[in-house]
């Protein structure tokens, strides 16, 4: 039984429909890798380093995009109610 890492059968217009989207992603991940950022490990920089580009490229081929969640506030916060949270942090951490 191959394992997930195995070559796969694949023709010349697979790879021209998805080379687009494989150089931008290797190129993010390339520019991370280069800044020195932590997000290259989630783009698959251990895969690429110790697999290769071509189980890089089955990995992202096979895996499901998860959307990123972004925090978002309820309401801003104005001066007014920052000043008022601060103060009452500082109050009660002083026993008052």
């Amino acid at each position: 039984m191959p394992g997930p890492f195995a070559p796969t059968a694949e023709t010349a217009g697979d790879r021209a429909a998805d080379g687009g989207i494989d150089v931008e992603r290797y190129e993010q991940l390339r520019r991370r890798a280069l800044d020195g950022t932590a997000e290259g490990w989630r783009l698959g920089l251990g895969v690429l380093c110790h697999r290769g580009v071509a189980a890089w490229l089955r990995v992202w081929h096979t895996s499901v995009p998860t959307p990123v969640a972004v925090a978002t506030a309820a309401e801003p916060f104005g001066s007014d109610e920052l000043v008022g949270l601060l103060a009452s942090m500082a109050f009660a951490a002083s026993g008052g």
